[in-house]
Protein backbone atom coordinates (compact mmCIF):
# COMPACT_ATOMS: atom_id res chain seq x y z
CA UNK A 1 0.00 0.00 0.00
CA UNK A 2 1.26 3.47 -0.88
CA UNK A 3 0.06 6.78 0.62
CA UNK A 4 0.85 10.30 -0.63
CA UNK A 5 0.93 13.05 2.01
CA UNK A 6 0.48 16.79 1.38
CA UNK A 7 0.50 19.68 3.86
CA UNK A 8 0.68 23.47 4.02
CA UNK A 9 -0.33 24.32 0.46
CA UNK A 10 -1.09 27.98 1.25
CA UNK A 11 -2.91 28.60 -2.05
CA UNK A 12 0.13 27.68 -4.15
CA UNK A 13 -1.71 25.81 -6.86
CA UNK A 14 1.37 25.50 -9.05
CA UNK A 15 3.26 23.60 -6.36
CA UNK A 16 0.17 21.50 -5.62
CA UNK A 17 -0.30 20.52 -9.26
CA UNK A 18 3.33 19.37 -9.43
CA UNK A 19 2.89 17.29 -6.26
CA UNK A 20 -0.31 15.77 -7.67
CA UNK A 21 1.62 14.69 -10.75
CA UNK A 22 4.21 13.03 -8.52
CA UNK A 23 1.54 11.19 -6.55
CA UNK A 24 -0.11 9.99 -9.76
CA UNK A 25 3.22 8.91 -11.21
CA UNK A 26 3.90 6.82 -8.09
CA UNK A 27 0.35 5.47 -8.11
CA UNK A 28 -0.49 6.32 -4.52
CA UNK A 29 -3.53 4.44 -3.23
CA UNK A 30 -4.58 7.07 -0.68
CA UNK A 31 -3.97 10.83 -0.63
CA UNK A 32 -3.72 12.51 2.78
CA UNK A 33 -3.98 16.29 3.24
CA UNK A 34 -2.86 17.78 6.56
CA UNK A 35 -4.32 21.30 6.37
CA UNK A 36 -3.44 24.93 5.65
CA UNK A 37 -4.81 24.76 2.13
CA UNK A 38 -5.30 28.50 1.67
CA UNK A 39 -3.80 31.95 2.39
CA UNK A 40 -0.55 33.73 1.47
CA UNK A 41 -0.50 32.95 -2.26
CA UNK A 42 -2.98 34.16 -4.86
CA UNK A 43 -6.28 32.71 -6.04
CA UNK A 44 -7.24 30.40 -3.15
CA UNK A 45 -10.34 29.17 -4.97
CA UNK A 46 -8.14 27.67 -7.70
CA UNK A 47 -6.41 25.61 -5.03
CA UNK A 48 -9.78 24.50 -3.67
CA UNK A 49 -10.80 23.39 -7.15
CA UNK A 50 -7.69 21.21 -7.30
CA UNK A 51 -8.69 19.63 -4.00
CA UNK A 52 -12.17 18.90 -5.33
CA UNK A 53 -10.62 17.33 -8.42
CA UNK A 54 -8.41 15.13 -6.26
CA UNK A 55 -11.37 14.12 -4.12
CA UNK A 56 -13.27 12.90 -7.18
CA UNK A 57 -10.35 10.98 -8.68
CA UNK A 58 -8.69 9.48 -5.60
CA UNK A 59 -9.28 8.14 -2.10
CA UNK A 60 -8.61 11.34 -0.12
CA UNK A 61 -8.50 12.27 3.56
CA UNK A 62 -8.54 15.95 4.62
CA UNK A 63 -7.62 17.53 7.98
CA UNK A 64 -8.31 21.13 9.00
CA UNK A 65 -5.35 23.48 9.61
CA UNK A 66 -4.98 26.70 11.57
CA UNK A 67 -5.44 28.87 8.47
CA UNK A 68 -8.81 27.24 7.89
CA UNK A 69 -9.69 27.94 11.53
CA UNK A 70 -8.84 31.63 11.08
CA UNK A 71 -10.93 32.01 7.94
CA UNK A 72 -13.90 30.12 9.38
CA UNK A 73 -13.85 32.09 12.62
CA UNK A 74 -13.90 35.32 10.59
CA UNK A 75 -16.76 33.96 8.49
CA UNK A 76 -18.88 32.97 11.48
CA UNK A 77 -18.04 35.64 14.02
CA UNK A 78 -16.59 38.56 12.10
CA UNK A 79 -13.31 40.26 12.92
CA UNK A 80 -11.37 43.49 12.56
CA UNK A 81 -9.41 42.17 9.57
CA UNK A 82 -8.28 44.83 7.13
CA UNK A 83 -5.75 45.07 4.36
CA UNK A 84 -2.22 45.52 5.64
CA UNK A 85 0.64 43.50 7.03
CA UNK A 86 -1.13 41.76 9.91
CA UNK A 87 -4.34 40.46 8.32
CA UNK A 88 -4.30 41.54 4.67
CA UNK A 89 -3.44 38.09 3.32
CA UNK A 90 -6.22 36.47 5.35
CA UNK A 91 -8.79 39.06 4.29
CA UNK A 92 -7.85 38.62 0.62
CA UNK A 93 -8.16 34.85 1.07
CA UNK A 94 -11.59 35.07 2.65
CA UNK A 95 -12.87 37.42 -0.05
CA UNK A 96 -11.72 35.01 -2.75
CA UNK A 97 -13.32 31.83 -1.40
CA UNK A 98 -16.78 30.66 -2.38
CA UNK A 99 -19.61 29.47 -0.16
CA UNK A 100 -18.82 25.94 -1.33
CA UNK A 101 -15.19 26.37 -0.30
CA UNK A 102 -16.12 27.58 3.18
CA UNK A 103 -18.61 24.76 3.68
CA UNK A 104 -16.02 22.18 2.62
CA UNK A 105 -13.40 23.56 5.02
CA UNK A 106 -15.91 23.80 7.85
CA UNK A 107 -16.73 20.11 7.55
CA UNK A 108 -13.15 18.92 8.01
CA UNK A 109 -12.02 17.27 11.26
CA UNK A 110 -9.11 18.54 13.36
CA UNK A 111 -7.86 15.01 14.14
CA UNK A 112 -8.50 11.71 12.42
CA UNK A 113 -7.26 8.17 12.92
CA UNK A 114 -6.93 6.06 9.79
CA UNK A 115 -7.22 2.30 9.99
CA UNK A 116 -6.55 0.04 7.04
CA UNK A 117 -6.97 -3.73 7.11
CA UNK A 118 -3.58 -5.35 7.68
CA UNK A 119 -1.76 -2.05 8.29
CA UNK A 120 -0.84 -0.07 11.38
CA UNK A 121 -3.24 2.81 12.21
CA UNK A 122 -2.17 6.43 11.64
CA UNK A 123 -3.07 9.53 13.68
CA UNK A 124 -3.46 12.68 11.55
CA UNK A 125 -3.53 16.31 12.66
CA UNK A 126 -2.15 19.67 11.52
CA UNK A 127 -0.01 20.84 14.45
CA UNK A 128 -0.64 18.39 17.27
CA UNK A 129 -3.70 16.34 18.30
CA UNK A 130 -4.60 19.15 20.71
CA UNK A 131 -3.71 22.37 18.86
CA UNK A 132 -3.45 23.19 15.17
CA UNK A 133 -0.72 25.75 15.97
CA UNK A 134 1.48 23.53 18.15
CA UNK A 135 4.90 23.06 16.56
CA UNK A 136 6.57 19.65 16.58
CA UNK A 137 10.21 20.31 15.72
CA UNK A 138 13.33 18.11 15.46
CA UNK A 139 14.72 16.97 18.82
CA UNK A 140 11.89 18.74 20.66
CA UNK A 141 10.16 17.54 23.78
CA UNK A 142 6.83 17.93 22.00
CA UNK A 143 7.65 15.22 19.47
CA UNK A 144 8.68 12.75 22.17
CA UNK A 145 5.68 13.62 24.33
CA UNK A 146 3.18 13.13 21.56
CA UNK A 147 4.70 9.85 20.40
CA UNK A 148 4.33 8.56 23.94
CA UNK A 149 0.82 9.97 24.27
CA UNK A 150 -0.88 8.79 21.06
CA UNK A 151 -2.00 5.19 20.84
CA UNK A 152 -1.19 4.79 17.17
CA UNK A 153 2.35 3.80 16.11
CA UNK A 154 2.46 6.57 13.48
CA UNK A 155 1.66 10.27 14.02
CA UNK A 156 1.65 12.69 11.08
CA UNK A 157 1.27 16.47 11.08
CA UNK A 158 2.51 19.58 9.29
CA UNK A 159 2.45 23.27 10.30
CA UNK A 160 6.22 23.82 10.74
CA UNK A 161 6.94 23.78 6.96
CA UNK A 162 9.97 21.62 7.76
CA UNK A 163 10.12 17.93 6.73
CA UNK A 164 10.87 15.58 9.59
CA UNK A 165 11.00 11.89 10.43
CA UNK A 166 11.46 11.13 14.14
CA UNK A 167 11.23 7.94 16.19
CA UNK A 168 10.72 7.18 19.85
CA UNK A 169 10.68 3.55 20.80
CA UNK A 170 8.41 1.70 18.42
CA UNK A 171 6.56 4.82 17.31
CA UNK A 172 7.26 7.27 14.48
CA UNK A 173 6.43 10.88 13.63
CA UNK A 174 6.37 12.15 10.03
CA UNK A 175 6.03 15.75 8.83
CA UNK A 176 5.97 15.93 5.01
CA UNK A 177 7.05 19.59 4.92
CA UNK A 178 5.18 22.25 2.99
CA UNK A 179 3.83 22.00 -0.52
CA UNK A 180 3.40 25.73 -1.04
CA UNK A 181 5.57 27.99 1.14
CA UNK A 182 9.06 26.85 2.08
CA UNK A 183 11.06 27.48 5.24
CA UNK A 184 13.98 25.18 4.45
CA UNK A 185 16.23 27.39 2.28
CA UNK A 186 15.22 25.20 -0.66
CA UNK A 187 12.48 26.17 -3.11
CA UNK A 188 11.09 22.81 -4.21
CA UNK A 189 7.64 21.72 -3.07
CA UNK A 190 7.76 19.14 -0.28
CA UNK A 191 5.60 16.05 0.25
CA UNK A 192 5.93 12.52 1.61
CA UNK A 193 5.07 8.96 0.71
CA UNK A 194 4.35 6.05 3.03
CA UNK A 195 4.80 2.43 2.01
CA UNK A 196 3.53 -0.55 4.01
CA UNK A 197 3.82 -4.27 3.56
CA UNK A 198 1.69 -4.90 6.64
CA UNK A 199 4.66 -4.89 9.03
CA UNK A 200 4.82 -1.11 9.47
CA UNK A 201 5.11 2.12 7.51
CA UNK A 202 8.27 3.18 5.68
CA UNK A 203 8.32 6.96 4.99
CA UNK A 204 10.06 8.86 2.21
CA UNK A 205 10.40 12.65 2.10
CA UNK A 206 10.24 13.97 -1.46
CA UNK A 207 11.12 17.28 -3.13
CA UNK A 208 9.19 18.26 -6.25
CA UNK A 209 10.27 21.06 -8.65
CA UNK A 210 7.48 23.34 -9.84
CA UNK A 211 6.89 26.58 -11.76
CA UNK A 212 7.94 29.06 -9.07
CA UNK A 213 7.86 32.13 -11.31
CA UNK A 214 4.30 31.30 -12.35
CA UNK A 215 3.31 31.40 -8.67
CA UNK A 216 5.18 34.69 -8.20
CA UNK A 217 3.57 36.17 -11.31
CA UNK A 218 0.09 35.24 -10.11
CA UNK A 219 0.91 36.73 -6.70
CA UNK A 220 1.94 40.00 -8.37
CA UNK A 221 -1.17 40.18 -10.52
CA UNK A 222 -3.41 39.56 -7.51
CA UNK A 223 -2.10 42.70 -5.81
CA UNK A 224 -1.23 40.78 -2.63
CA UNK A 225 2.25 42.31 -2.23
CA UNK A 226 0.44 45.62 -1.75
CA UNK A 227 -2.71 44.39 0.00
CA UNK A 228 -0.70 42.46 2.60
CA UNK A 229 2.16 44.93 2.93
CA UNK A 230 5.48 43.58 4.19
CA UNK A 231 3.93 40.14 4.72
CA UNK A 232 2.90 39.86 1.07
CA UNK A 233 6.29 41.01 -0.18
CA UNK A 234 8.02 38.61 2.23
CA UNK A 235 6.00 35.72 0.77
CA UNK A 236 7.13 36.74 -2.73
CA UNK A 237 10.78 36.57 -1.63
CA UNK A 238 10.14 33.35 0.29
CA UNK A 239 8.78 31.65 -2.82
CA UNK A 240 11.98 32.47 -4.69
CA UNK A 241 14.51 31.73 -1.95
CA UNK A 242 12.88 29.26 0.45
CA UNK A 243 13.79 31.19 3.60
CA UNK A 244 11.11 31.95 6.18
CA UNK A 245 11.05 35.70 5.55
CA UNK A 246 7.46 36.16 6.73
CA UNK A 247 8.34 34.81 10.18
CA UNK A 248 11.66 36.66 10.20
CA UNK A 249 9.84 39.95 9.66
CA UNK A 250 7.28 39.25 12.38
CA UNK A 251 10.03 38.45 14.86
CA UNK A 252 12.15 41.45 13.87
CA UNK A 253 9.24 43.92 13.98
CA UNK A 254 8.24 42.59 17.40
CA UNK A 255 11.81 43.00 18.59
CA UNK A 256 11.95 46.57 17.33
CA UNK A 257 8.68 47.35 19.13
CA UNK A 258 10.42 46.38 22.41
CA UNK A 259 7.24 45.18 24.06
CA UNK A 260 5.04 47.97 22.71
CA UNK A 261 2.71 48.17 19.75
CA UNK A 262 4.24 47.07 16.46
CA UNK A 263 4.07 50.16 14.25
CA UNK A 264 4.42 50.60 10.47
CA UNK A 265 7.96 51.86 10.89
CA UNK A 266 8.90 48.63 12.66
CA UNK A 267 7.59 46.59 9.74
CA UNK A 268 9.40 48.85 7.28
CA UNK A 269 12.69 48.44 9.14
CA UNK A 270 12.22 44.67 9.33
CA UNK A 271 11.69 44.58 5.56
CA UNK A 272 14.88 46.57 4.99
CA UNK A 273 16.84 44.31 7.32
CA UNK A 274 15.94 41.26 5.21
CA UNK A 275 16.21 42.91 1.79
CA UNK A 276 12.48 42.80 1.10
CA UNK A 277 11.36 45.42 -1.41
Amino acid sequence: MRIAVFSDIHSNRFALEACFQEAEKRRADVWIFLGDYVSDCANPHATMELLYRAQKAHDCVFIKGNREEYVLNHHKNGSDWRFGVSTGSLLYTYQNLTAQDLAFLDGLPLVQVLRFDGHNPICLCHGSPEKTRETLRPFSYNVERWLLKVEQPLLMSGHTHRPLIARNGGKMYVNPGAVGIQATETVTAKMAFLESDGQGWAPALVEVPYAIEAAVDELEKSGLPDLAGVWGRAIRKQLREGKNYSLFCVERATELAAGGEVLPEHWAQAARDFGID
